[in-house]
């Protein structure tokens, strides 16, 4: 499990360690190919190997698993946030394992060197032999009987959130919910923490790389209305759009943290509202959030200018009241987009409506101070039938959509075309049939366009989500009573 909020050493000490413990671990692997046990190209790697696993079992005082899947990196539960050339050495890796059916390392326990080199050795020299089906079960027995007993092979996870987090459902959760206290927190402070609400974009950013489609849907299900909810719906939709866009996995962060920190001026109220009118006192917010700045970048004065022009509204009539106010800046306009679409599919402002009437309107009539082009991105990314909708099939089932399979993976980044072009797949869980009938688990979910009952399945109408909330939570989480042990509730 991640470290907790505040803690922002440790978290530090993990990263650093993982990123060595993946250069290393790709150094023995390469070496095991060239060289024999002999060799003195073994002591450097193996003596590094050993100093990144000291920290990792000092820390997370567990055996450690490192997996490779889909381009992340991680940790137990913690994904390495690296840089272009770790991420390409993160690839070459995973390349290197899925030859041998393996998903990464598992270390039980600190291993000496010797065993190390053993180990590296034997399994990239590993060659089943011609009549074996199970090449992953070959090895491990090779292993076995070499007596290495220290270190052990990950299998291949299906997906990558199945790796110590247990049931679909689990990350996205613990994410959410710590984020949002993390945020409250940071809100209640003078000054504002800037380095620890980074660090809960770079996760939130993290987190979507495995269930983008479930997190977005947090924001809709969601009763809450606090500062920490909203910032943490606005830093997750900005990432999820900046990785529609292509955009690296850093600048998904810029765009997490400044979408977070549009909210910061909760912390400011106006302090004298008899006194101060609202344009001075987004002055003084603006000098405060500079204040907090060790030096002026560009990245902050991106932020506080997203934080000034996100509260004029899409229509400019917020504050700071200006009467012809220039052009937004995109982040603003994102910002502001996420607000305007969140404010009416949750009802803050008047009644709730579906998030397919809303975004077939902001297709066809965008706000006005909303770039058009954006707000079809943006609608693509979040989808016209985002998880989370209920809906009745062609022949009267009641459904949820419980997943999008689409914009998974660290692939995504810097990618050309951006990758919100590409198509995806939708998933529905069927609750009931037409009759009320309860629908057996084995046979609840269906893929949009498949071969069904009556033709292909197809969706024939949307309902509102209220009058069917239970069965939305039953879709999307399976097994919630494991689901509340894992997070620790119980």
């Amino acid at each position: 499990m991640a470290a907790p909020l505040g803690q922002d050493d440790g978290h530090d000490r993990i990263q650093a360690a993982g990123k060595n413990l993946l250069l290393y671990a790709f150094s023995l692997l390469k070496t095991g190919e060239v060289h024999e046990l002999n060799n003195e190209a073994w002591l450097r790697p193996t003596e590094k190997l050993g100093e990144a696993l000291a920290p990792l079992f000092k820390m997370e005082r567990q055996a450690i698993t490192f997996v490779v899947h889909e381009g992340v990196a991680q940790i137990n539960s913690h994904a390495l946030w690296l840089d272009r050339g770790t991420a390409d050495q993160a690839q070459e890796l995973e390349q290197q394992l899925a030859r041998r059916e393996a998903g990464g390392f598992i270390f039980v326990k600190k291993p000496d060197e010797e065993q190390l080199k053993r180990f590296f050795f034997q399994f990239a020299r590993f060659r089943p032999p011609a009549d074996v089906t199970d090449q992953f079960g070959a090895m491990v027995e090779k292993l076995a009987e070499e007596g290495i007993e220290d270190v052990k092979v990950a299998p291949q996870p299906l997906r990558l959130e199945g790796v110590g987090q247990g049931v679909r459902g689990v990350a996205s959760l613990w994410h959410y919910a710590k984020s949002v206290a993390g945020i409250g927190d940071l809100f209640s402070k003078t000054p504002v923490e800037i380095k620890a609400a980074r660090r809960i974009a770079q996760e939130l950013v993290d987190a979507c790389a495995t269930e983008q489609d479930l997190l977005f849907a947090l924001p809709l299900l969601s009763r809450e209305r606090t500062p920490g909810h909203r910032a943490v719906d606005r830093g997750l939709m900005a990432a999820g759009v900046g990785r529609g866009l292509g955009l690296s996995a850093i600048q998904c962060a810029d765009l997490a943290t400044a979408a977070l920190l549009t909210g910061v001026g909760v912390a400011y109220p106006n302090p004298e509202p008899a006194r101060f009118t609202d344009l001075e006192a987004a002055s003084t917010l603006v000098v405060r959030q500079l204040d907090e700045g060790a030096k002026f970048t560009p990245l902050l004065a991106r932020r506080v200018v997203t934080a000034l022009e996100a509260g004029q509204g899409p229509d400019g009539s917020g504050p700071p009241y200006i009467v012809d106010p220039p052009p937004l800046r995109p982040t603003s306009q994102l910002v502001m987009l996420i607000d305007h679409y969140l404010g009416r599919v949750r009802g803050d402002d008047g009644p709730a409506e579906s998030p397919l009437a809303v975004g077939l309107d902001l297709v066809a009539r965008p706000p006005r101070r909303v770039d058009a082009a954006l707000a079809r991105v943006f609608v693509a990314v979040v989808g016209l039938i985002p998880v989370g909708t209920v809906v009745e099939l062609q022949n009267g089932d009641l459904a949820v959509v419980a997943d999008v399979e689409h914009l998974r993976g660290r692939h995504l980044y810097r990618k050309q075309p951006p990758p919100v072009t590409q198509p995806r797949k939708i998933f529905v869980e069927r609750m009931r049939s037409a009759k009320g009938k309860v629908i057996a688990e084995r046979r609840a979910r269906v893929r949009l366009g498949d071969e069904g009952e009556d033709g292909e399945w197809a969706i024939q109408r949307t309902l509102a989500l209220d009058d069917h909330r239970d069965l939305v939570v039953r879709a999307l989480i399976r097994q919630p009573s494991t689901v509340v042990a894992q997070m620790g509730l119980r």
